[in-house]
């Protein structure tokens, strides 16, 4: 099949591109003129110039493919609505205009758990067939998602043509929010865990992740349906924040602040910047995706893909750290720990 790729430089569509490419297909990849186009064509992808606000270059890029992986937004926990809405919500809805135009048979969105109201993940489980009322207003990321996703269930014609990939908190290399974000909070400063760091979180490592996606946009089943991809793997805040710190050399966090007080000084912090210097740390969306249970379920969607998870959470993340120390080798960093010390 051909196919195309949106985000194809970022964390997830990069990994995606080289998925799509080992099962077989032709990828053309979106690519704004002033990215890396070097990056596409090593990964064995076809470079489409363009962006999500050109309309014209969508319908280009679309031409003549068999499925479109939609794999780009604006993936940061803070920023305003105006920003978010623009590259997550409207480019999406332009991306159905252009797949509507040139007839493409199959459009796959790759979305989020975090579209999940903070309420659900307090309730119990969460599977396939939960029902997904809005995300607060406070939560633009989440919020935003979701929209989008409504925007792939209204726009694509005839029906049903879409599938929608909800993935969990995906970690493994590429991830550049590693040294972006992740590294700076956590050595410049001791950090915190929210509650008592034994809520679960729903992890999956980046080719898993990708593997799940292709299996749905090759899979007639998965048309009409939005799915859930996760690990199986139980891993805890207290246990991923231990992980990270182990690998960027620093001691593991032990201390605890109480959900509530941290949601509270969350609140402060993003209306009083003063009060809040350090990188955002204190806000109410990383809050809640750090601090309360994710106790999400996906097994109806690994028995429809045929899909399992492969890659252990421990060696998902050396993996992870190996690339940063091969990417950021300006980086003072200890060595990784071995999974049998994680």
């Amino acid at each position: 099949m051909k196919v195309l790729v949106t985000g194809g430089t970022g964390f997830v569509g990069s990994h995606l591109i080289e998925a799509l490419r080992a099962a077989g297909d032709t990828v053309r990849a979106l690519v704004r003129p002033d990215s890396n186009r070097n990056l596409i064509a090593s990964l064995g992808a076809e470079p489409a110039i363009g962006s999500l606000e050109d309309a014209e270059s969508l319908r280009r890029a679309c031409e003549g493919c068999d499925v479109v992986y939609h794999a780009a937004a604006r993936v940061d926990i803070v920023g305003g609505y105006k920003e978010f809405y623009e590259t997550t919500v409207a480019g999406t809805e332009r991306l159905i205009d252009a797949a509507n135009t040139a007839r493409v048979p199959r459009f796959v969105y790759v979305s989020s758990c975090g579209i999940y109201h903070p309420k659900l993940l307090r309730t119990g489980v969460i599977n396939e067939d939960t029902p997904t009322p809005p995300p607060p207003s406070w939560f633009v990321y989440g919020r935003t998602k979701l929209a989008a996703e409504n925007a792939v269930r209204r726009g694509i014609r005839p029906e049903p043509r879409w599938t929608i990939v909800r993935l969990g908190y995906v970690y493994g290399p590429r991830n550049r929010v590693m040294h972006r974000y992740l590294r700076p909070l956590m050595t410049r400063q001791p950090l915190m865990l929210v509650g008592d760091g034994n809520n679960e979180m729903a992890m999956v490592y980046v080719t898993d992740a990708v593997r799940a996606i292709v299996a749905a946009g090759h899979s007639s089943e998965a048309a009409g349906r939005a799915l859930i991809v996760v690990g199986q793997e139980r891993v805890t805040q207290r246990e991923y924040l231990g992980a990270l710190a182990d690998g960027f050399g620093v001691p593991r966090p032990t201390r605890t602040i109480p959900y509530r007080l941290a949601f509270g000084l969350a609140w402060l912090g993003e209306f009083l910047p003063r009060f809040n210097s350090e990188l955002v740390i204190l806000n109410r969306s990383a809050v809640a995706l750090t601090g309360l249970p994710q106790r999400i379920d996906g097994e109806k969607s690994r028995e429809l893909l045929k899909w399992r998870p492969q890659v252990r959470f421990a060696d998902g993340v050396r993996e992870a750290f190996d690339w940063y120390y091969r990417e950021y080798a300006e980086s003072v960093l200890s060595p990784a720990p071995s999974p049998s010390q994680s």
